[in-house]
C-alpha cells in the first residue's frame, strides 16, 4: 500500500472515531451526574419521587408491606375498633383520593420531591434527619425565629390546618410532613419525631400531609385508609399502626 493510501486510511479512521469518542464521553458525564444527585438524595435519608426507569420485577414487588394491602388495611381498622361497614365502603370506594392527590399536588408545589419532607415553620428539612437536627431548628425557632438560618435556607410559606395536627394548635412550631406510609425512611422519621414532641410538648405541633410514591404499590391506598380512619376520629391511631404494624 502507498504511503498516500496509509494516510488516507488513518485520515478516514480518525475522522470516524474522534466524533464517536466525543458522544460517549459526553454520555458518560451526565449519567454519572444523574447517579451523584441520586446518591446525594438517598445519603439524606429520603426516597426520591421518580420512579424506576423499568418496572419492579415481581420479587421486587412481593417485598412490600402486605399489612398495607386491602385486607391489611381493613384489619387495621377492624383492630382500632372502627366501623367496619363505613371504613370498607369510603375504602373501596376511593372517597378521599382526590384529597391525597390535592396533597401531593400541593406539596409538589412546595418543591418536595421525595420522602420525607419536613417544613418547620416553613423551614425544609429533607429525609429522615437526626434529631438533633430537628431540634436545632427547633431551638433557633423558638429562641428567636431564626430556624431558616441555623439551617442554611430560606424559609416558605406553608398552608397549615389541612391535615390532622398531632400537638397543640397553638404551638410555636409547627410542623408539616409530606409522607408516605409504604416507605421506610418515612417509618424511621415517625420514630424520630414522636421523640422530638414527647421532649418539646405543646411548643412544637406535626401536621400530616401526603406524598404516596408512584412506585410503592399501597402507598396510595394507606393514605387514603389513614383518611377514612379520620373521618371516624382515628387518623393517628392509623396513622401508628401503619408505621409501626
Amino acid at each position: 500500500m502507498s504511503e498516500e493510501k496509509k494516510a488516507s486510511g488513518v485520515k478516514i479512521t480518525r475522522d470516524f472515531f474522534v466524533p464517536v469518542m466525543f458522544v460517549a464521553l459526553v454520555g458518560g458525564a451526565f449519567l454519572v451526574g444523574r447517579l451523584s444527585a441520586q446518591v446525594e438524595y438517598l445519603t439524606k435519608g429520603g426516597a426520591k419521587l421518580e420512579a424506576p426507569a423499568a418496572p419492579q420485577a415481581p420479587a421486587a414487588q412481593a417485598a412490600a408491606p402486605s399489612n398495607l394491602s386491602a385486607d391489611g388495611l381493613k384489619g387495621y381498622a377492624k383492630d382500632l375498633g372502627l366501623d367496619d361497614g363505613k371504613f370498607n365502603s369510603c375504602l373501596d370506594d376511593g372517597k378521599f383520593a382526590q384529597k391525597v392527590k390535592d396533597d401531593q399536588d400541593y406539596g409538589t408545589s412546595l418543591g418536595v420531591t421525595g420522602t420525607p419532607t419536613f417544613f418547620i415553620n416553613g423551614v425544609m428539612v429533607v429525609g429522615a434527619q437526626p434529631q438533633a437536627q430537628f431540634e436545632k431548628i427547633i431551638d433557633a425557632e423558638l429562641k428567636d425565629g431564626s430556624g431558616a438560618s441555623a439551617a442554611g435556607t430560606e424559609r416558605k410559606t406553608v398552608k397549615t390546618g389541612v391535615g390532622a395536627i398531632r400537638g397543640s394548635s397553638d404551638a410555636k412550631v409547627k410542623i408539616v410532613e409530606f409522607s408516605d406510609f409504604e416507605c421506610p425512611y418515612c417509618k424511621n422519621a415517625h420514630a424520630t419525631i414522636k421523640t422530638v414532641l414527647d421532649k418539646y410538648g405543646d411548643k412544637v405541633s406535626i401536621e400530616y400531609r401526603h406524598f404516596p410514591l408512584a412506585f410503592h404499590p399501597n402507598a396510595d391506598r394507606a393514605a387514603q385508609a389513614s383518611e377514612c380512619a379520620m373521618e371516624q376520629n382515628k387518623f393517628w391511631e392509623m396513622h401508628d399502626k401503619m408505621f409501626e404494624g
